[in-house]
């Protein structure tokens, strides 16, 4: 839109717009090239809202849960007593700073209801699942004590294995990222939504994640329709005057846009309606003033065109 803009507002400024319309070149006309190259950007547009946004989104995710790994070992000391996270007391004999791997674990926690228990581990390591949003703690080749609230007997569990999830709701620091349908692939979208259609339940977020990789490609096919005319009808001031126009229209858009996807959440409308509001109304201002400017007549009514 800038560059439309500006390259308009630099042909009229100079005065070979005039000179263009003189041989014949109406502004249809200079507009279609643009056409074109809006609907090679609105294929890349589409492009980014179906693989490259889920695709960053998934990363984000990954990174969040490696960070989420990282923080609930940055806190741990070998060979002393740690009260650790949700309480628990662990000792670890040997930590690899760089991999988080612990060796001859020591754990002592009071969260289970059925009694206290205590657990000895030869190995032990933080992991963490972004796709499920949880973290939890890996022990290796050790046993599970666990002392009966009476006090009068234990069990002893010999384990290979063991996981122990770690609650992460009362550390807002340490929450995994959740990026949901935002970070799927194109067609678990529209599986996922198929799949919530089919339980009876309201595929809200999804519809809205489908509408949103399509409308933003469509605004784009609009755009030349307005920066012609913005940039045609200026004369003076092009760079400041383009850039503020611009500027102020993907303000709007952008607002439009949010204010679409809270109003598809809250179901005022439905879905499709809320998304494409904005687009519908871009496309008729796009229309109005580009209709008026190839008429030569002022961008809105009410206008004084400025002589040329």
């Amino acid at each position: 839109l800038l560059a439309v803009v500006l390259v308009f507002a630099r042909l009229g400024s100079d005065g070979e717009l005039l000179a263009l319309k003189a041989s014949g070149l109406a502004l249809p006309t200079l507009t279609r090239p643009l056409v074109g190259f809006s609907a090679v950007v609105a294929l890349l547009s589409l492009g980014l809202g179906v693989w490259a946004r889920p695709w960053a989104n998934r990363g984000i995710e990954a990174t969040t849960a490696e960070m989420a790994r990282t923080r609930l070992t940055a806190s741990l000391r070998p060979g002393v007593f740690n009260t650790w996270f949700g309480g628990v007391i662990l000792f670890v004999d040997d930590l690899d700073p760089a991999s988080g791997a612990m060796r001859n674990v020591m754990l002592a926690e009071e969260r289970e209801e059925f009694g206290r228990k205590t657990i000895f581990a030869g190995q032990g390591q933080v992991q963490s699942d972004a796709s499920s949003g949880r973290a939890y703690l890996q022990l290796r080749d050790g046993s599970l004590l666990t002392l009966h609230p009476s006090g009068k007997y234990q069990d002893k569990t010999d384990f290979d294995s063991l996981e122990l999830n770690l609650d992460l709701s009362g550390e807002p620091e340490l929450d995994l990222a959740e990026g949901g349908p935002s970070a799927m692939p194109l067609g678990a979208l529209v599986a996922e939504r198929d799949a919530k259609i089919a339980r009876g339940e309201a595929p809200i977020e999804e519809t809205i994640e489908l509408h949103r990789k399509l409308v933003l490609p469509a605004a784009v096919l609009l755009l030349p329709l307005l920066g012609v005319p913005l940039g045609a009808s200026g004369r003076r001031g092009v760079k400041s005057r383009g850039l503020l126009l611009s500027s102020l229209v993907v303000f709007a858009y952008y607002l439009g846009l949010t204010a679409a996807v809270t109003v598809a959440r809250e179901q005022v409308v439905p879905t499709a309606v809320a998304m494409w509001a904005p687009d519908v109304l871009l496309a008729g201002l796009a229309l109005l003033v580009f209709r008026r400017a190839a008429a030569e007549r002022p961008l809105l009514p009410g206008l004084r065109r400025k002589p040329a």
